[in-house]
């Protein structure tokens, strides 16, 4: 039997390199903007943040658009929306304009992880999710591993405007790849048949046949898994964007190493994030049984991580840069490994195709929200204290509170009566 469908799993794992690219260039960039602006550490927390309140405010729209126009076309329209922001934040004049383009950028990847998540959804044999999701939410960390030293090249041989632009069009050559190629599994012409009809007969085992287009965002809040799923994916998301946006501004004003250095030291916990998404989900894919699924054993999986990422909180108390990098290494790979697992924990969950784009943007809609307060809570810690201490036990901490959630919570089938919800509304009535 071919796997070609795999290159759709390439492809987006592409999608979501170039993502985390088009993010990373701000933080490489963070210290020369702030320079030539002339902005605080607040002022760049916010900078580095804004992307985000967009990107929030369009979570949940672009859960409704993903069941509506499909993968396959709102992927196309959001790269090619975000990129062309990306390339006008290089022509910015100031602070304001700069948010402006920033906020372009995060309305265009909202539908980023939803896409992604549905994709697979569309594309993955049952047991195949959790390798599915791994192979794809790696670009999230092998994005800023392999374009943290790219950029910061790209900054010292030309200027932080240049590599805007750049990083910008290659998001747009990404587009006319992707439509030159990719439609639904039905549709696209050079799937063989007997793949396709593996594809299309078993991406929905496991699930009783429905009626109508599921609960929708009112069945779905009822869930206490659902909570569970968005609770612990922001207390991962905190700790992987406080390092996404700090971590080159750290190495540079703390640890004294230059732009370039950073990011090559930069590079390192993403790269090995990233082998460790995909090695995680391929053995909880290979220990997990269609039935342990369904009942939320791969909850397990996430609670390991997020203790994991914890390890953030030694950070402070020690002085070798090798030392601090090896810590790192734990909040990124294993932060990121949970927020990968929290989606294929979402599809093993799930019992109605008809609310998958929702569920999704809902549980990242929830990583966000701690997402976009992870970079301003850190302006105005280092501004207050003059130091990171304080940002990185808050994140470590944050994380094992994810822990617990996770653990206690996500138990239960989204959209369907649990004894949780029973009594919530029993008590409430």
């Amino acid at each position: 039997m071919t796997r070609r469908r795999y290159w759709v799993y390439f492809l987006l794992f592409v999608f979501n390199v170039i993502c985390y690219l088009d993010r990373i260039n701000m933080s490489v960039a963070g210290r020369s903007i702030a320079q030539d602006f002339g902005l605080s550490p607040v002022q760049l927390g916010y900078l580095f943040s804004s992307f985000l309140w967009a990107y929030v405010v369009m979570m949940l729209p672009s859960g409704r658009l993903v069941d509506g126009l499909g993968a396959h076309r709102l992927a196309a329209i959001g790269a090619a929306f975000w990129s062309v922001a990306q390339m006008l934040t290089g022509a910015t004049t100031g602070f304001v304009t700069m948010i402006i383009a920033r906020l372009g950028l995060g309305a265009g990847e909202a539908p980023t992880f939803p896409v992604s998540y549905r994709a697979v959804r569309d594309w993955a044999p049952y047991t195949e999710r959790g390798l599915a999701v791994g192979l794809i939410q790696a670009g999230t960390l092998f994005g800023p591993a392999l374009s943290a030293p790219v950029v910061a090249w790209l900054i010292a041989e030309t200027s932080w405007r240049w590599s805007f632009l750049i990083t910008g069009a290659v998001g747009l050559l990404w587009v006319a790849v992707w439509i030159a190629l990719v439609s639904t599994p039905e549709k696209t012409r050079w799937i063989p048949e007997p793949e396709r009809r593996r594809i299309l007969a078993e991406r929905h085992e496991g699930e009783p046949a429905r009626s109508g287009g599921g609960v929708g965002y009112r069945g779905l809040l009822r869930s206490p898994s659902m909570w569970g799923l968005a609770i612990s994916q922001g207390c991962a998301v905190y700790s992987v964007y406080l390092y996404l946006s700090w971590l080159p501004n750290y190495l540079q004003t703390v640890r004294g190493l230059s732009i370039v250095n950073s990011g090559l030291f930069t590079s390192v916990p993403f790269l090995v994030g990233g082998v460790v998404i995909i090695v995680t989900n391929w053995i909880s894919d290979r220990i997990l049984t269609p039935q342990t699924m369904r009942n939320g054993a791969r909850r397990n999986v996430v609670v390991v991580c997020l203790l994991l990422c914890s390890a953030g909180l030694a950070i402070p108390f020690v002085d070798s840069l090798t030392v601090v990098v090896i810590l790192t290494i734990f909040p990124i790979s294993f932060g990121g490994t949970a927020t990968a697992t929290n989606a294929a924990l979402t599809n093993d969950l799930l019992r109605s195709q008809g609310d998958s784009g929702r569920a999704f943007a809902f549980m990242v809609l929830g990583g966000n929200v701690f997402g976009l307060l992870a970079p301003i809570v850190t302006g105005y810690i280092v501004q207050a204290t003059g130091s990171f201490s304080s940002a990185f036990v808050l994140a470590g901490a944050l994380s094992l509170i994810g822990a617990v959630v996770s653990f206690a919570l996500t138990r239960y089938t989204l959209g369907e009566e649990t004894p949780l919800a029973v009594g919530f509304a029993r008590g409430a009535g």
